[in-house]
C-alpha cells in the first residue's frame, strides 16, 4: 500500500532509496509518523487519554494500519523516542519520502492530537512550529492545517 493510500486514497507509492523494500520504506515512514506523533503529546508532559486516542485513532485511519499494528508500533515509537533529542531523523525521512499533501496530513495529525485534550499547550504549539518549519512547509499550510484540525466551537 502506497502512502497516498495512506493519507488520501491513491496508488502512488513512497519513494524509497535503492535496494531498500517496499515493506522496509512503509515502516520507516510509520516510525516516524508515529515518533512526531507521540513528540506532539508528550510535549506538555500530561500523559493524557484523549491524545493517546488521537494517536491511535490517526495511526490506524491515516496509515490504514489495524489496531494490533498501531499498538505494536506505538511500542516501537516509544522507545525510538524515549532519549531523542532531535526532530530532524523523522523530519529528514519524510521529506525524502512524502509529497507536500502528504507532509501537510502528518502536520494535520499532529493538531489533532495537541486538540485532543481540550487544551492546546503552548509547547505544544511550539514543535508543531518547529516540524512545520522542518518539513519546509508554507505558514499558510501550517494555519491550514490547524483550522482543519480544530474541533468545531460549541
Amino acid at each position: 500500500m502506497g502512502l497516498l493510500d495512506i493519507f488520501f486514497g491513491g496508488k502512488k507509492e513512497a519513494s524509497q532509496a535503492p535496494g531498500e523494500s517496499p515493506a522496509a520504506s512503509q515502516e520507516q515512514i510509520n516510525m516516524a509518523c508515529a515518533a512526531l506523533l507521540l513528540e506532539v503529546a508528550e510535549a506538555d508532559y500530561v500523559d493524557d487519554p484523549c491524545e493517546t486516542r488521537a494517536i491511535i485513532k490517526a495511526l490506524e485511519t491515516e496509515l490504514n494500519l489495524r489496531h494490533s499494528e498501531v499498538q505494536a508500533l506505538l511500542v516501537k515509537a516509544q522507545a525510538e523516542t524515549a532519549g531523542a533529542t532531535d526532530l530532524f531523523p523523522y523530519t529528514h525521512l519524510l521529506n525524502q519520502r512524502l509529497d507536500h499533501n502528504q507532509k501537510c496530513a502528518i502536520l494535520t495529525a499532529m493538531w489533532r492530537v495537541a486538540f485532543a485534550d481540550g487544551n492546546l499547550d503552548k509547547y505544544e504549539e511550539h514543535l508543531i512550529r518547529r516540524v512545520y518549519t522542518l518539513l519546509h512547509l508554507d505558514h499558510a499550510d501550517f494555519i491550514a492545517a490547524k483550522q482543519a484540525a480544530r474541533p468545531p466551537q460549541s
